[in-house]
């Protein structure tokens, strides 16, 4: 896909001339028959049996900057001139019928976000985070919900084994007994808002209501922020345990070195962020992934849209 390489709207000054030339590139015949085909495929899939597509060989940018840890966010913006990454994450979304979105409260609302640490947030549950991130369904309490998180690698150490590892929701719903999934089902637990949306200051969110763990988006939905979500009663706490340990009883690991990628339902599965060995603490703070949170249909959401802008999400 080296036409990718030739597309120079800037998505983070303008989406839409972005998503335009993205278009143009899929009309022109850039993407491989087999990799179209492939997507056609997936799209069919049961998503609560298959929740999970991993890649390896992704296009991503031929020159990387090394990122300012202490704004990296605004450093790709000003240093990053080519938009590989952004454009392979466009074209997946587009042949897998999603619709990528942004929050005005995430990075100001850019549709691509990075998973890269930030020195003031390195030590919340975050995207900016240095190290472990519990197990989570993405913006788990969020009054917007994505369908889909896609992820793709761009630079990790060859030294540092750092994984994102998840778990089918149905091996969780499966193990529960009866009395757990009715418990689990009652609106009877609280998860606060998820730290990099309560950090931006573009929107107030207020309070974040309490809500079931399981149930919701689908029948397979788990809705959980692990050692942020608490239940309100000794036996909701006790079923959330149990939600815990077979969310790691049942999880994969996936490495996601450069150029490799992973698609995720975000309602038929949960995911994590496991840092096992790196030799230098540096390796972790350049770290860096790519990211999109998409919707089935943007309609669904359009209410809670910032004015003129319909895939900017006001929180």
């Amino acid at each position: 896909m080296s036409r990718l390489r030739e597309i120079t709207a800037n998505p983070y000054v303008d989406y839409p001339a972005f998503d335009r030339d993205v278009g143009r590139a899929l009309d022109d015949g850039t993407v491989p028959a087999r990799f179209a085909d492939f997507c056609a495929e997936a799209r069919a899939w049961p998503r609560h049996e298959r929740p999970v597509i991993t890649l390896a060989g992704c296009p991503i940018d031929p020159h990387l900057p090394l990122l300012d840890y202490s704004d990296p966010v605004a450093d790709k913006r000003a240093r990053k001139h080519t938009y590989v990454s952004e454009a392979f994450l466009l074209v997946y979304a587009r042949l897998m019928g999603q619709e990528p979105i942004g929050y005005i409260n995430v990075n100001d609302g850019d549709v691509f976000q990075d998973i890269h640490p930030w020195d003031r947030m390195a030590d919340t549950q975050s995207q900016k985070a240095l190290q472990d991130i519990g197990f989570h369904k993405d913006l788990a309490n969020h009054f917007v919900r994505p369908d889909w998180v896609n992820i793709i690698g761009l630079r990790q150490a060859a030294t540092s084994y750092v994984f994102t590892s998840f778990t089918r929701n149905i091996d969780v719903l499966d193990a529960l007994t009866p009395a757990q999934r009715e418990i689990l089902s009652r609106p009877a637990f609280h998860t606060p808002f998820d730290d990099l949306s309560v950090a931006g200051a573009n929107a107030e969110l207020g309070t974040a209501d309490v809500h079931p763990v399981i149930g919701g988006a689908s029948e397979y939905d788990i809705r959980v922020f692990e050692n942020r979500t608490i239940g309100l009663t000794p036996e909701a706490q006790q079923a959330l345990y149990a939600v815990v340990r077979l969310l790691h009883r049942n999880k994969r690991r996936f490495r996601i070195l450069p150029g490799r990628f992973l698609g995720e339902a975000n309602n038929e599965s949960i995911h994590c962020k496991e840092v096992v060995h790196y030799d230098d603490p540096a390796d972790l703070r350049t770290r860096w992934l790519q990211k999109t949170v998409n919707v089935a249909d943007l309609s669904q959401h359009a209410r809670h849209f910032v004015p003129d802008r319909e895939r900017t999400v006001n929180g």
